[in-house]
């Protein structure tokens, strides 16, 4: 098959885009809905009308008949405007209306917004096994193992669980971690993240408080800082420079990546990771939290990582989430975390005191990255099978 057409449905996250760029040379793509998203939710919709319709869709989608309804709506508000005839790459969502299509998800929790509530419906579950028995559903592209488990754990049924496909996400490895690394007399450490909470910035930060009087290090501390927790600019005042993340990717890679020895991603929602792909094709070694989620998975794959133990996480050992993203939140904040705190206070600290146990791990990723099991070229042969095989 030469140069597939392929209809290519919302594809919103960073690693479509990717793809996208990765593939442009070997399918003819016909992009509808949102591209690459540089926030979340209706943060840059200023229309109060457009702002109302979507919190109430949000809210309708909480229960079961809200949630089919918006998956439908959505559906077909995204795909009014494709070819009958051609294969609909979905990402995050459903195609309805017998045209043939591939669905492409983080997990099995993208399907049911993030909400176990949804996962244990019998009316919306049922929903989704028709969707991807139907015949019109050629395959299902997953971007981990653990991603894989989630499908199997929600869906027993033999013909789904044979369209399952893992394709890992990859980036194309950036100009930027070509260059010779720049020399640095103290292990510079980088956290970058959006979310505090959730993404461990106050678990990191105390972890930090601990090791500035046992050794000498700089942070680049890359994330949201919540009104209350301000006192730490102060606290950890000429160890830690604080910056919001309003970076873009080059400008990351450019001041930040090129300058870091240690990346810190502590996440205890993370389905994949992106950032963590970037930080290893700059030989980066990461500290990250120990999750049944692809985020794990990856690492394995790297063999850069570091993990540590977390309290608390959103996924249980099939990969589906276990808590409600609010009540985890609550977990978060309410818990100090002190052996958390330890831990990465000694994993952190294993890393800042020895050279050669970072270039080590560093070397492992970024091999990964650039001609591994992660490489964009790996990738991009795996979905032009994959596409391959969905239209014979």
């Amino acid at each position: 098959m030469i140069n597939p057409a392929v209809t290519l449905s919302s594809p919103a996250h960073p690693a479509m885009a990717e793809m996208v760029s990765a593939l442009k040379l070997d399918v003819t793509y016909q992009i509808v809905g949102a591209r690459v998203r540089e926030g979340s939710g209706i943060s840059g919709v200023t229309n109060p009308a457009v702002r109302f319709a979507y919190q109430a869709a949000v809210r309708m989608r909480r229960y079961a008949p809200g949630a089919i309804a918006y998956q439908r709506a959505r559906s077909e508000l995204l795909l009014r405007s494709a070819p009958r005839d051609r294969l609909v790459h979905c990402c995050s969502h459903l195609a309805y209306g017998g045209s043939p299509w591939i669905g492409d998800y983080e997990n099995a929790n993208v399907l049911a917004f993030y909400s176990p509530r949804l996962l244990h419906s019998r009316l919306f579950v049922g929903h989704l096994r028709r969707m991807f028995g139907h015949p019109s559903c050629r395959a299902i592209r997953v971007w981990s193992a653990s991603a894989e488990r989630s499908f199997h754990a929600l869906f027993p049924d033999p013909d789904i669980r044979g369209k399952v496909r893992v394709i890992h996400p990859a980036i194309a490895f950036p100009l930027e971690a070509r260059e010779p690394r720049k020399g640095e007399i103290l292990p510079r450490v980088l956290f970058v993240a959006k979310g505090f909470w959730i993404k461990g910035g106050s678990l990191f930060l105390e972890a930090i408080s601990k090791l500035r009087h046992e050794l000498e290090f700089s942070v680049d501390f890359v994330c949201d800082l919540p009104p209350e927790c301000e006192h730490y600019r102060i606290a950890l005042e000429g160890v830690v420079n604080f910056y919001e993340p309003n970076f873009t990717r080059p400008e990351l890679y450019a001041r930040f990546y090129s300058n870091a020895d240690i990346f810190v991603m502590l996440g205890m929602a993370d389905s994949y990771g992106v950032a963590l792909l970037e930080a290893s094709a700059f030989g980066l070694p990461i500290l990250a939290m120990r999750l049944d989620s692809g985020l794990s998975d990856l690492l394995r794959l790297t063999g850069n990582g570091i993990q540590v133990e977390p309290a608390y996480q959103i996924f249980d050992s099939s990969g589906l989430h276990c808590v409600e993203p609010d009540e985890l939140l609550c977990r978060i904040r309410g818990d100090a975390q002190r052996q958390v705190v330890e831990r990465i206070a000694d994993a952190l600290g294993s890393l800042i005191s020895d050279r050669g146990k970072r270039e080590q791990l560093g070397g492992r990723g970024r091999a990964a990255v650039l001609d591994g099991p992660l490489s964009i070229a790996t990738m991009r042969h795996a979905m032009l099978e994959f596409y391959r095989n969905a239209m014979d």
